[in-house]
């Protein structure tokens, strides 16, 4: 592809290490919100289309195509209702673009279905604003409105080392085993 770090936020001359990040009490959480001129929204038609395009842009996946299957396959077909209810889009309000998306998704943790942080990512254009903290946070806000239970857990990986320092400001800890 030859996107560089500065575009994706994803640095691949990093030895890759899959990553397993859990926090205990999903109720405490620093808030930030998202700054003037962008506003949240949650799924509409079309969105879709705009979630697999961002991610790619910023590299989580090879290819649009690829990014299109993964959002049918995990949100669309998987439960559709809980997309509208569990999934964030933030919108700069100026054009109408998605700055970011992130969603609070049913996981599972060797073997049990948790709650977890997924597919969190911001366009290279809105990167460093700030943008990432206040979709966490909505993210937490989510995840406490639902009655979860306080634990939470998010799959990250060495490549994303300034995603993995915001998550560990909001209190995730590498899992290291039971």
């Amino acid at each position: 592809m030859g996107k560089s770090f500065l575009q994706t936020g994803i640095d691949k001359s990093v030895k890759y290490i899959g990553i397993i990040m859990e926090k205990h009490d999903a109720s405490i959480y620093p808030k930030y919100e998202l700054p003037e001129g962008f506003s949240f929204a949650r799924y509409q038609p079309g969105f879709d289309k705009q979630w697999a395009l961002l991610n790619y842009e910023v590299d989580h996946t090879e290819t649009l195509e690829a990014a299109e299957k993964i959002f049918r396959e995990e949100f669309l077909e998987y439960d559709f209702e809980a997309l509208k209810e569990k999934m964030v889009f933030a919108i700069d309000e100026k054009n109408n673009n998605l700055a970011g998306v992130g969603a609070v998704w049913d996981g599972d943790m060797f073997g049990e279905v948790q709650q977890r942080l997924h597919w969190i990512a911001v366009s290279s254009k809105y990167q460093n604003k700030g943008i990432a903290k206040a979709i966490i946070s909505k993210l937490f806000d989510i995840y406490n409105n639902l009655g979860y239970n306080g634990y939470i857990y998010l799959t990250s990986q060495t490549w994303s080392y300034k995603a993995l320092n915001i998550y560990t400001q909001f209190g995730f800890k590498p899992y290291m085993g039971e």
